[in-house]
């Protein structure tokens, strides 16, 4: 069964779905947890109240960026983790904090075992941008010291030129020694509002010089409509 993971606007540049929209899209469908992943932890209370108010579980996790070292750009990945309980919502945060106060974005995985409870927290290693993706396709050293963390691999099928080819890499690197779920990231509801999403994503990534337009977004890897709910409905049916 393939897991729909959202991101809401609070992601700047990532999505065009507001939370509303996201919970509209769950009670209309049947949804009845929600799972979000953001690179933030400003959309929590809002999230929390709203699936409280429509009686949706919600399943909420942050986007991070892992490294071997603070001062180490070449080793470089993403994680996400997930708060299961109470504690794990306070662990979260001062894993946040970590982060964004002491490792200006980064965090070790020396640093995140500090604060791990097994219990509390779900380690996840998504589809794009992960020691897989990045060691693979830009010959970066990323080594991931995952040991106690009981991680879980993402796959996703979103039409890149590069999916089956990562898809394979992971699968051959978890495969009888990690789980691994299928999943589908949704940053906009149909697969028309793509380009809406772009707009989006030059808005947000202007800054001083050649400006990107629609004819020339310079946007890297952007070349597919599948980031959307329209397509997980047509992969569940």
């Amino acid at each position: 069964m393939i897991k729909p993971i959202f991101k809401s606007t609070y992601s700047t540049g990532k999505s065009i779905l507001t939370l509303d929209e996201i919970a509209d899209l769950c009670l209309e469908n049947d949804i009845t947890n929600l799972t979000l992943v953001e690179d933030n932890l400003t959309s929590f209370m809002k999230a929390f109240h709203l699936c409280q108010k429509r009686n949706i579980d919600l399943t909420y996790g942050v986007r991070l960026t892992m490294c071997s070292s603070i001062d180490s750009p070449d080793s470089d990945h993403e994680c996400v983790i997930f708060a299961l309980n109470d504690k794990g919502c306070n662990l979260l945060n001062k894993i946040y904090s970590l982060a964004f106060v002491d490792g200006g974005g980064k965090l070790t995985y020396e640093g995140l075992k500090t604060l791990w409870d097994d219990d509390s927290l779900s380690f996840v290693v998504p589809f794009y941008d992960s020691f897989i993706h990045q060691n693979n396709f830009f010959l970066k050293n990323c080594i991931p010291e995952m040991t106690g963390l009981n991680p879980r691999f993402w796959i996703e099928k979103n039409n890149l030129p590069f999916d089956h080819l990562l898809y394979k890499k992971v699968v051959e690197f978890a495969k009888g020694k990690y789980p691994i779920s299928e999943v589908k990231t949704i940053c906009y509801k149909n697969k028309e509002d793509v380009e809406a999403l772009q707009t989006y994503k030059i808005l947000c990534n202007r800054s001083f010089g050649r400006q990107a337009t629609l004819s020339n977004p310079n946007l890297s890897h952007f070349s597919s409509d599948e980031f959307c709910f329209e397509s997980y409905l047509e992969k569940i049916k």
